[in-house]
């Protein structure tokens, strides 16, 4: 079986935690807290000359003292110690680190210097660093939660990268809320080492992600990212959504992370040619991880579209075509079906409007003639709250329906306080 070169940061059979601390709201303290207190089945050591202790845990010195093989270092301690733990790391035979500490390129001043020195120090080790200014990784499968976040994540087969450590918290919070797994979410940083290439790379290979999702603010070597993403795109699906559109976003994203992007036609031209979709706003990012959470995949562009108003499938129809969707012509088989549940003066074509007073029974056997036709590839089942619907009902009616084929079926339920239970 042949290994990746970050297979050690991965899959990491012991664990050191540099800065670890007795007071509970420090970063390393909850770094420490985070890694022991979920199901990680190696050791985990605390790293810190101040303590003895850190609760019932004995908090070593140094490397030296620990007196075992490491196989990941987790570092939160000032920048300018970190040059020094590296050199101990590399003593130890330790060939990856994270390093959470912020005060590098991302800022003024020595900031820059204290990150090149750090990288040719672990280059001197080979050492592989994530970070540093960075949130940490999750690896939902093994039980490793090294980060400060409150929350973890669940296992799953999507993997997110991002270089904003505050998304991946809100993208933790919300995918506790919705029940969406993880096969990894990496918190990049500044990429002073380890960037999106090398994340791709592994990902791609990686049995346990379907499904990766980006957030790009800065790409330091754009060949990597693109090799990288041909790679990847070529397997799995791939989410982008990058930040920096506009030239005061691209100075915001210089001053987070220290990375710079070029223009944004550029890049859009470039992960369109990759295979890559392209997210624009957080929402539609949330909602391309809830759908490829699902591991649902489209084998073709041919859409259906179910509704009970003929305002909706317009609109609908019209953002298809936007999207380079394409909207399936019925077979005379399906129109014959649909025939025989739907009102004498149904559409015909599709949309496929079932009309305002749809009863369950009606959406079902629209959405089950739809999914046997072999020439449409997808179903979009739109319901507006009028007077004669019951929104629930006809979800669950959708919901039946789905389950006698493999095709993605995707519901928009419209509206808010009526709709409310049925959208849950």
């Amino acid at each position: 079986m042949t290994t990746h070169f970050l297979d050690r940061l991965f899959s990491p059979r012991s664990i050191a935690v540099f800065g670890a601390s007795q007071t509970t709201d420090a970063v390393g303290r909850r770094v420490f807290d985070n890694l022991v207190d979920t199901d990680f089945s190696g050791p985990v050591f605390a790293v810190n000359p101040k303590y003895d202790r850190i609760n019932d845990h004995i908090c070593y010195p140094n490397l030296e003292a620990i007196n075992e093989s490491i196989d990941l270092a987790v570092i939160a301690t000032p920048a300018t110690t970190i040059e020094a733990i590296i050199h101990q790391c590399g003593h130890a035979g330790v060939k990856a680190a994270i390093i959470i500490s912020a005060g590098f390129s991302e800022g003024q001043g020595q900031g820059l210097k204290l990150e090149h020195a750090v990288v040719k120090a672990a280059k001197q080790y080979n050492i592989h660093i994530l970070g540093p200014n960075c949130l940490g990784l999750i690896r939902p499968s093994i039980g490793m939660n090294a980060t400060f976040s409150k929350n973890t994540a669940a296992p799953g087969q999507l993997a997110l990268i991002s270089q904003s450590g505050a998304l991946c918290t809100a993208i933790l919070d919300w995918a506790a809320a919705n029940e969406v797994g993880f096969s990894a979410i990496i918190s990049l940083g500044n990429a002073a080492d380890i960037d999106f290439g090398d994340l791709l790379d592994f990902l791609a290979q990686d049995h346990k992600t379907q499904s990766i999702l980006l957030y790009v603010e800065g790409i330091r070597d754009a060949r990597r990212f693109m090799s990288g993403l041909r790679i990847a795109s070529r397997m799995k699906p791939v989410v982008v959504i990058k930040a920096g559109r506009h030239q005061a976003g691209s100075q915001a994203a210089l001053t987070h992370t220290g990375a710079m992007m070029g223009g944004d036609d550029v890049f859009n031209a470039a992960i369109q040619r990759a295979g890559v979709v392209r997210a624009d706003t957080i929402q539609q990012l949330f909602a391309a991880a809830e759908l490829l959470a699902t591991q649902c995949r489209v084998h073709g562009r041919r859409l259906a579209i179910v509704t009970n108003g003929g305002g909706l499938g317009v609109m609908a129809t019209d953002r298809a075509i936007d999207l380079g969707i394409e909207l399936a012509s019925l077979s005379d088989d399906t129109i014959a079906s649909l025939d025989k549940v739907l009102p004498a003066h149904w559409s015909r074509s599709n949309p496929i409007d079932v009309l305002g007073d749809a009863a369950p029974e009606r959406y079902k056997a629209a959405v089950n003639a739809c999914l046997q036709d072999e020439g449409i590839d997808g179903v979009l089942v739109m319901l507006s709250p009028q007077a004669m619907t019951d929104p629930d009902a006809c979800a669950q009616a959708v919901i039946d329906a789905q389950q006698t084929s493999s095709k993605p079926v995707l519901a928009c339920w419209m509206g808010q306080q009526l709709i409310a239970s049925a959208d849950r």
